[in-house]
């Protein structure tokens, strides 16, 4: 169930719920903010000026751009409460990367932010666990969504040489790409 359908018995959401909820508009209003900052410069973020430094390099290479425009659309789908569950998990890459920037200049308060943001968005993964957990199956079947061959798997020969096969193709397009750069 979502946070919004946990239901205590008395018919009202759980607390979990709750914090499930405020983790998820505080980290959207987070996202949404920091997000339209970037274009539309609410306050001066000096981690993205010129010079030396991943977050420099990326705004100079325009990923930036990509990242905060992720960034609103997450931030809105939390808000929203719209596509919530896939919201989290998009959020992830670009929690990592805050955390690792602000705790890699060893402040307290670069460490701080890394836990908080850290922790909210494993209270919100843990909020919507049961939305992930047919993902978490170690045999998801087949493909397609087929339920009549749910749960089989391929032959173990063509499985092997399946695998073999997208390995040497990973290879070989590599390698192509690296004579190709020349």
């Amino acid at each position: 169930m979502a946070p919004s359908t946990v239901a205590s018995p008395t018919g009202g959401r759980t607390t979990f719920g709750s914090v499930v909820y405020a983790c998820q508009f505080l980290y959207g209003g987070w996202f949404l903010f920091h997000g339209l900052n970037y274009w539309l410069e609410f306050y001066l973020d000096r981690s993205i000026q010129p010079g030396p430094g991943l977050v420099p390099e990326l705004a100079e290479s325009g990923v930036m751009a990509l990242v905060k425009a992720l960034e609103v659309t997450i931030g809105l789908a939390l808000l929203l409460d719209l596509f919530a569950a896939l919201a989290v998990v998009a959020a992830w890459p670009i929690t990592l990367m805050i955390a690792f920037v602000t705790a890699s200049h060893g402040r307290p308060f670069g460490m701080g932010v890394a836990a908080v943001i850290i922790g909210l968005n494993a209270v919100m993964s843990f909020g919507y666990l049961h939305r992930y957990r047919p993902m978490l199956a170690g045999s998801a079947g087949p493909p397609g969504g087929s339920t009549a061959a749910q749960g089989s798997r391929m032959v173990p020969a063509r499985h092997g040489l399946a695998a073999l096969v997208g390995i040497a193709a990973a290879i070989g397009i590599t390698y192509l790409t690296v004579y190709l750069r020349r």
